[in-house]
């Protein structure tokens, strides 16, 4: 009796365990267990979970934002900035990306980066020219940087993209302060009191620059009422448990991202993006103190 004929098996092709599918979902798991070690306070197990998620998959948008804050608080800027720019090369199908970018700024300003926010907000908005988060976080840092031309330009246009946000409304205010346009800044200051009389920041905003243009001067600090949660780091201290906590706190004058931050050592964390709606997109940035004229 003649057999049938008989050859090498044949196996059932595997999924390769490099392909996206896995690669995503493997980096995925990591992430998740950075945010689970964070809340739980092992600080070195969260960090080491994030790397591992880049490692697994380097497109990995939270995981670029993370080690990328990282990076910055270990004093390697180079390997920070690199990887934040990595962002904006990113796909358009990319979830979030805008938001996470935006983040990535926040982080920025927080750390008084302020050259490098206004690099990765320029070219953010290059690429996303109607989010009006962005064009924010461009009139944030052009502030901080004395350019206050360009300030009052790119919060214009924020508040042409979302004219019901008051805080960018406050912004415009400020920016035109600095830019010593008082008549324009009284004005649209008083738009963003009526806006929300309940807002302590832009309802000061408005005295300082009231009393500036009864004096004949601007006064000093101030702050830039775009007051988004804050996914900056601490670098003093115990890590906070929670990492999308903002810090908040209320100066007058320029309505700025306070990231109360000092670049030195201690504790090192990494922000955590979240989805928010607009009206929780308000940011509070830090405080610049420049002398009257």
């Amino acid at each position: 009796m003649t057999g049938l004929p008989t050859g090498p098996r044949r196996r059932r092709p595997r999924r390769a365990k490099n392909d996206d599918g896995w690669r995503k979902f493997s980096a995925e798991a990591a992430y998740a267990d950075s945010i689970f070690r964070g809340a739980i306070g092992d600080v070195t197990g969260s960090i080491e979970a994030a790397e591992r998620a880049l490692k697994i998959l380097p497109t990995y948008a939270p995981a670029i934002l993370s080690v990328g804050s990282i990076a910055y608080q270990r004093r390697q800027k180079k390997r920070g900035r690199r990887l934040f720019h990595s962002l904006l090369e990113l796909p358009d199908g990319t979830e979030d990306l805008a938001q996470i970018i935006d983040e990535a700024g926040d982080f920025l300003i927080g750390r008084h980066e302020h050259a490098d926010g206004f690099e990765l907000y320029s070219r953010a908005v290059e690429r996303f020219p109607d989010v009006a988060a962005l064009r924010q976080g461009v009139g944030c840092c052009a502030g901080h940087l004395g350019r206050y031309d360009e300030a009052v330009a790119a919060s214009q246009r924020a508040v042409e993209l979302d004219p019901t946000s008051q805080k960018a409304v406050n912004d415009l205010g400020w920016s035109l302060y600095e830019a010593g346009r008082m008549d324009e800044a009284r004005v649209t200051l008083e738009r963003a009191v009526a806006m929300d009389p309940s807002d302590e920041l832009a309802a000061e905003n408005l005295r300082i620059c009231e009393a500036a243009a009864t004096s004949g001067g601007r006064s000093d600090g101030g702050q830039r009422a775009r007051s988004k949660k804050m996914s900056a780091l601490k670098t003093r201290g115990e890590p906070d448990p929670n990492p999308t906590t903002p810090t908040r706190t209320r100066r007058p004058g320029r309505a700025s991202r306070d990231g109360n931050e000092s670049p030195g050592g201690g504790g090192t964390r990494p922000p955590r993006p979240r989805t928010m709606s607009k009206a929780s997109r308000s940011r509070r940035r830090s405080t610049r103190t420049r002398p009257s004229t």
